[in-house]
């Protein structure tokens, strides 16, 4: 999804400006995560999802978390990518997009598992 929405957006206007393309990045990880809580409380924690406040919240909070990291790593990396390769604009972003995504995405998932989808303490 994320990968996928990024290079949607590259193809449809494509740039060599780390700035618009941490802006690209946003918009992905949007629709991504909203994808995710999707998915992350119908199939991979279902047996722990509440849908009340406090999972909600946090897992808000996570998303918040991983569209900063991200953003901040596709940021770092783009602009070292634009200042010494000679790279496309599609192969830049897609590098750039592969190193935040694997750094947030472990973060995120980490997140999840220990404190948003956490078990029950007894």
């Amino acid at each position: 999804m994320d990968l996928g929405v990024l290079n949607l957006l590259l193809l449809i206007s494509p740039t060599r400006s780390p700035e618009l393309l941490v802006v690209y990045n946003v918009v992905a990880l949007v629709v991504t995560n909203a994808n995710s809580y999707l998915w992350n409380t119908l199939w991979t924690f279902r047996h722990r999802a509440h849908h009340d406040a406090r999972q909600v919240g946090l897992f808000t909070v996570q998303g918040i978390l991983n569209v900063a990291v991200g953003g901040l790593l596709l940021w770092l990396t783009a602009r070292w990518l634009v200042a010494n390769t000679d790279l496309s604009t599609l192969a830049g972003g897609n590098v750039a997009k592969v190193v935040s995504m694997v750094v947030a995405s472990t973060m995120s998932f980490v997140f999840l598992r220990f404190f948003v989808f956490r078990k029950a303490e007894r």
